[in-house]
C-alpha cells in the first residue's frame, strides 16, 4: 500500500515523539493519530478543517487533535514552513493514561492566548525541536520535560473535553477505515477509479462510503480523487521533458481542462503559467531545473531545519 492520507508516523528517534520543519505548498486533507503542534515560520496558508476555513500567518500556532482532518494550501507561489511538533497518543501514558481521550476544542492556539503565553509555547517547541535534531546525551529527556510542559500550558488555557472509551474505540476503528479507503485511492489515483470499486473492496455499500468520505473529511469521492491526482500533477509539472497533456495522462485527468480548473482554485493561474513562474524563479535564483522540481510537500533534513532555526534567531535578534 503507498502513502495515504492516513499519516503514518514514524518515531525514529523518540518514541512517541517526532519534530521537523515542513514546507507546504499543498497538503490534501488528511488525518493522523497524533497530537500535532504547528508554528507557522515563514509564509501564509488556508486551513481548512471539516467544520471551518481560515488562513494563518507567521506566528500563528495551531493544535490538531488526532484523528482530526485539515488540509494545508500555501497562498503564495512558495511553499509555508511550519515547525512541528506531533506527540502520539500514547504520550506520558503511564502518568496521565486519560490524556489519549483528550480533544480540544481550539484549533487556533495564537487566538485564544495572550501574545506572552505564545511567546513561551513557540520557544518551548523551538528549544523541543533543537534539542531533538541535536542528539546530544539526556536530550530525550529535555524533549520530554519542554512537551509535557506545552501540554500542561494547552490544558491550563485551551477548553477542552474528554471522550468516553467507547468513543475513542470507534473513532480508532473510523481511522482505519479511512487509512484503507485513502490507501487504495492512493494507489490506483491514475486509473478510472470508482466509488464502486472502493465500496466492493471495502465491503460496504456505495451510499454508505460516500458518506463516510463526507462525514470524515468533509470532501466528495470525486473531490479527493481530483485533489490527489492534482498533487501528483505538481510533482510533475516543473519537468520540462513532460507536457501538460503527458502529465494529465500521468496523473488520471482525462482532459486539460481539469487539471487547469484545479491550478486555478489552488494558485489562482492556469497550469501553463504556473509552470512558467516555476521556470522565471528558477532562473532567477541560478537554480539548476532539475533541483527546482516542485513538490506538494517537504520535510527538511535535520541539518537544514537547524541551520534555518539558528538563521532565523539571530535575524530576529539583529532586527
Amino acid at each position: 500500500m503507498g502513502q495515504s492520507e492516513y499519516e503514518l508516523i514514524h518515531y525514529e528517534t523518540m518514541r512517541h515523539l517526532q519534530c521537523f520543519i515542513n514546507c507546504i505548498s499543498f497538503r490534501n486533507a488528511h488525518i493522523h493519530r497524533a497530537w500535532e503542534l504547528g508554528l507557522v515560520l515563514e509564509g501564509s496558508a488556508r486551513i481548512r478543517l471539516k467544520e471551518d476555513a481560515f488562513q494563518v500567518g507567521p506566528g500563528d500556532l495551531l493544535l490538531f487533535n488526532p484523528n482530526q482532518s485539515h488540509e494545508i494550501t500555501s497562498l503564495t507561489s512558495q511553499p509555508v514552513k511550519i515547525l512541528i511538533v506531533q506527540a502520539a497518543v500514547h504520550f506520558c501514558g503511564d502518568y496521565m493514561p486519560t490524556l489519549r481521550r483528550v480533544e480540544f476544542e481550539q484549533v487556533r492556539v495564537s487566538e485564544a492566548v495572550s501574545a506572552p503565553v505564545l511567546a513561551v509555547l513557540a520557544r518551548r517547541m523551538a528549544d523541543t525541536a533543537r534539542s531533538f535534531w541535536s542528539g546530544e546525551p539526556y536530550s530525550p529527556l529535555y524533549c520530554v520535560a519542554q512537551v509535557c510542559l506545552l501540554f500542561r500550558d494547552l490544558l491550563l488555557r485551551l477548553p477542552y473535553h474528554t471522550i468516553s472509551d467507547s468513543e475513542y474505540s470507534s473513532r480508532k476503528k473510523k481511522a482505519d477505515r479511512l487509512d484503507r479507503i485513502t490507501g487504495y485511492i492512493e494507489e490506483h489515483y491514475y486509473e478510472q477509479l470508482r466509488l464502486s470499486d472502493l465500496a466492493r473492496a471495502e465491503g460496504v455499500t456505495t451510499a454508505y462510503l460516500s458518506h463516510f468520505l463526507r462525514d470524515n473529511l468533509n470532501i466528495t469521492f470525486q473531490d479527493y480523487l481530483n485533489i490527489t491526482r492534482f498533487e501528483k500533477a505538481l510533482q510533475l509539472i516543473g519537468d520540462p521533458g513532460l507536457s501538460l497533456l503527458d502529465i494529465c495522462m500521468e496523473c488520471g485527468f482525462s482532459d486539460s481542462r481539469y487539471l487547469n480548473k484545479m491550478f486555478l482554485q489552488r494558485f489562482g493561474c492556469s497550469a501553463r503559467e504556473y509552470r512558467a513562474q516555476l521556470g522565471r524563479e528558477g532562473r532567477s535564483a541560478g537554480v539548476e531545473r532539475d533541483e527546482n522540481l516542485p513538490v506538494s510537500e517537504r520535510v527538511m533534513s535535520r541539518e537544514e531545519a537547524q541551520a534555518y532555526l539558528e538563521a532565523r534567531e539571530r535575524g530576529t535578534e539583529n532586527g
